[in-house]
């Protein structure tokens, strides 16, 4: 059974100046803008959750026009002033009333940038939850209470929680200390760690307001922290970790002097160095599965990050048409191929290596030295570009890398 979304839009956004609900984000796939309410209804709606209460208060006359214009009905917190709380309160009753008894995520207006991902992650925590509970209590005969399930990104506790309508008359008898949390002290809680720093991006503020315009246009990619949390959820070990921190930061450096160079000659940089170590980063994360580059391209799709998937799907082997420009996508592909785990190896050395390997095997040196040509015509390209070797680039972003590896290592043994 799918859960509802109680989208929480009672507030008087009394520093904004202005409906939260109304406010326009870049949210909408192609970049495309809509209201900060429109934008969590379709995502929602897009991972099939159909049943949205949305919970109006101050500014009710232009909320339940947006709520009507996108074909639903918003229930009225008689009470706003009462804070937050009272609106969870107002929006469970509408779920008791309406005869609905699964679970249900709690999702303030102003937190409007959520990813697919943390959603999905949240859904899957709870069927595993549930297939867990009625094996032991098929074994048993002991029923468990359904936990309450809060994604958090490196540790902080975001939104929007899922909770069980068991725990519907905790929160419609609580009086209000401590609001919802301490409505549902004393239920099982587990945290649900989640790729997505924007589960803690709220907008209470003009300021908080422009972060978020910028913000949501990067929100069908992932940034470098948000990159190494996923390699954390994933149990990447330390073995595969090195080699992705080396292979970033190699993308990351060909990205900067990629971007400098055609600055100077007076084009658009064309290239994002955060996003070239994000993918970099990224590039094996399904090592050890068949074809890893192209499992690890699907496995990104499934969370929504086309873009991601994109940058690590063919790096393996590919090769550019000389009408198209180098991107992000080519350098994390050669990238991978200056890295020997975390230390520099030229391509030639490489490939060398494999070709050694395969002496008494005909087809497949034909195939590693098909190989190395588009790596070598990349690699010529770049450095037409650049006005430089990228192999030197390379070599110093991975001394660079092995210092600050080397720090850090340091650091905590202090600690």
């Amino acid at each position: 059974m799918k859960p509802a979304v109680l989208i929480l839009a009672a507030g008087m956004a009394s520093r904004m100046g202005a409906a939260k609900a109304l406010l326009s984000l870049p949210s909408l796939p192609e970049g495309g803008r809509c209201s900060a309410l429109r934008g969590l209804v379709s995502l929602y709606r897009s991972l099939g959750v159909e049943d949205v209460v949305i919970v109006s208060g101050f500014h009710a006359e232009v909320v339940e026009a947006e709520a009507l214009a996108l074909g639903l009905s918003a229930v009225r917190n008689p009470d706003p002033q009462r804070g937050m709380f009272s609106s969870v309160q107002a929006g469970v009753e509408a779920l008791v009333k309406g005869g609905f008894e699964g679970q249900f995520l709690v999702q303030p207006v102003d937190v409007p940038l959520v990813r697919p991902l943390t959603i999905r992650a949240l859904l899957d925590a709870a069927g595993q939850e549930e297939a867990d509970h009625a094996a032991a209590l098929a074994v048993s005969g002991k029923a468990a209470p359904t936990s309450v399930l809060v994604p958090t990104f490196d540790g902080q506790e975001g939104h929007p929680p899922l909770i069980s309508m068991a725990l519907a008359q905790h929160i419609l008898t609580h009086q209000g200390q401590n609001g919802l949390r301490g409505a549902l002290e004393g239920a099982p809680l587990r945290h649900v760690p989640v790729a997505d720093a924007l589960i803690l991006e709220d907008m209470d503020t003009p300021d908080d307001y422009a972060r978020l315009r910028v913000l949501a246009r990067e929100r069908h990619t992932l940034s470098p922290v948000e990159a190494e949390c996923l390699l954390r959820i994933c149990n990447v070990p330390e073995k595969g970790l090195r080699h992705a921190r080396a292979v970033g930061a190699v993308a990351c450096c060909l990205a900067e002097a990629l971007a400098h160079a055609r600055e100077a000659a007076g084009y658009d940089a064309g290239v994002d160095p955060r996003l070239a170590l994000a993918g970099g980063l990224l590039h094996d994360i399904c090592k050890g599965q068949p074809r890893h580059e192209a499992a690890a391209g699907e496995f990104l799709r499934r969370l929504e990050l086309p873009e991601m998937a994109r940058l690590v799907q063919d790096h393996r082997d590919l090769s550019l048409p000389e009408d198209e420009p180098v991107t992000e996508r080519e350098l994390v592909y050669l990238a991978d191929k200056y890295c020997y785990g975390g230390n520099f190896v030229p391509v030639q050395r490489r490939f060398g290596l494999k070709l050694e390997a395969y002496a008494q095997d005909a087809p497949a040196c034909e195939a590693i030295q098909g190989r190395l040509g588009r790596v070598k015509a990349l690699e010529e390209r770049i450095a037409r570009e650049i006005g430089k070797e990228p192999a030197l680039v390379a070599e110093r972003a991975l001394v660079r890398n092995c210092n600050a590896a080397r720090g850090n290592v340091a650091r905590r043994e202090v600690a």
